[in-house]
């Protein structure tokens, strides 16, 4: 037993090996689950263009609001990622277009806060957000949305961050809103405009 400390090394690296396989594996079965996920999305996503492009009024209306609203993004998202400057193309899209597109973006943040969608996006959904809102009729969200955006407007440069002023419109479009409501107005105002969506 001379050398019996390679014998204690050895041990402390068999431990460590494992440990380590085991990590490896939990990181490589997330990563797994994570892009089937991803590819479960853009086949979702892939359907709805299948689905929406070219869709008339009849058909956004017979549509689950939510399903339409998916429609709409991905048709326009389709255009956005073929477009050479994607800029440029949401520049040029219809009002209507650019509307629905931002009402995408806002429902995805809408859950966290208000000010979360205008902390994660940029112009010009920021500057959308209101206007698109006032758009499908949610009249109050509009002024609450309105009051967020100026406080984040990077334009004006009398535009000041108060924390207790975004909570408070935070809690204001909390209590405004109603996911459901909101999706069935979005979908009425498609139809309206599909069209100029589609």
């Amino acid at each position: 037993m001379e050398y019996w400390y390679l014998w204690v090394l050895l041990a402390v690296l068999c431990i460590a090996t494992v440990l380590v396989l085991i990590k490896a594996s939990r990181a490589s079965a997330r990563h797994s689950r994570e892009t089937r996920r991803a590819y479960a999305e853009i086949e979702r996503l892939a359907a709805c263009k299948a689905e929406f492009r070219h869709a008339a009024a009849e058909t956004v209306r017979a549509a689950d609001p939510a399903r339409a609203l998916d429609g709409a993004f991905a048709v326009l998202q389709s255009k956005l990622e073929a477009a050479e400057d994607s800029d440029r193309c949401f520049a040029e899209m219809h009002a209507a277009q650019q509307n629905v597109y931002t009402l995408y973006w806002l429902l995805q943040d809408a859950e966290t806060s208000l000010s979360a969608f205008f902390k994660r996006n940029g112009e010009p959904l920021r500057a959308f957000a209101p206007r698109a809102l006032e758009a499908v009729g949610a009249a109050d969200l509009f002024q609450t949305a309105k009051q967020m955006y100026a406080m984040f407007d990077e334009k004006n440069e009398e535009a000041s961050l108060d924390k207790a002023a975004v909570q408070a419109l935070d809690d204001a479009f909390r209590r405004d809103f109603a996911r459901d409501a909101l999706l069935k107005q979005i979908r009425e105002y498609e139809a309206a405009h599909a069209a100029e969506i589609f």
